[in-house]
């Protein structure tokens, strides 16, 4: 592996520390992420300082990624329903499941969070310490949703956080792209998820209308 190093920012801002003790690194747990969200037979990629000796360290990306994923799946009041007739909430972990067949750990250059490629992931240092836990989640459905068929389709809109005039932007939110996928998991999360935080809800919130604003051609005409 590469050799990377980033500061890890405050536990509790990120959610990190309210995530972590809801699977307290249980094997179970752990064997359940590694088997169902294409970690397996990836070990190469997640030790050497990603966490592989030590899941259970939230300050290391795989511990990180695994609170994202505990969020992921766990985070509807009938979290055992993931019908797609249900919200976002239930069935995200199954189109994340569905469609994530390989998933690495890479340092990154700093231009991206994650990048699918065929029904590989590969997911980067300013996921796990850039964002706070259901953003990380929310970057699944995105990566899910780009390897289940929609890349981006048009450009940042003028003013756009997001590199104004260049690609990477969904047209619109009938497009049902990568970016309506991501935010529309924030909305629900902060409409319904369980349990949460008053700071991650908020957050969730935050980001989705961030998204809303800048990450669509056609802006939405509706907020969080």
């Amino acid at each position: 592996m590469a050799t990377c190093s980033a500061t890890v920012p405050d536990l509790n801002g990120s959610g990190d520390a309210f995530y972590g003790p809801l699977w307290n690194s249980s094997q179970p747990h752990v064997d359940y992420f590694w088997t169902t969200y294409g970690f397996a037979g990836n070990k190469a990629y997640w030790d050497d300082g990603f966490g592989w000796e030590d899941p259970g360290n939230i300050s290391l990306p795989l511990g990180r990624t695994f609170n994202s994923l505990w969020l992921l799946t766990y985070s509807a009041e009938d979290w055992e329903n993931d019908a797609y007739e249900a919200t976002a909430l239930n069935w995200g972990r199954r189109y994340v499941r569905e469609n994530i067949r390989d998933l690495r750990a890479r340092c990154g250059d700093g231009t991206a969070v994650a990048a699918a490629t065929g029904t590989l992931v590969e997911l980067y240092l300013d996921m796990w310490y850039g964002q706070a836990v259901p953003e990380r989640a929310s970057t699944f459905m995105h990566e899910a949703r780009h390897i289940g068929g929609k890349d981006h389709n048009d450009k940042f809109p003028a003013g756009s956080v997001f590199s104004a005039g260049q690609p990477g932007a969904d047209s619109d939110w009938n497009y049902e792209g990568a970016w309506m996928y991501e935010t529309l998991y924030l909305w629900w999360y902060f409409a319904a998820g369980t349990p949460v935080t008053s700071a991650m809800r908020q957050r969730a919130r935050q980001m989705g209308n961030l998204y809303l604003d800048n990450a669509f051609a056609a802006r939405p005409p509706f907020r969080i």
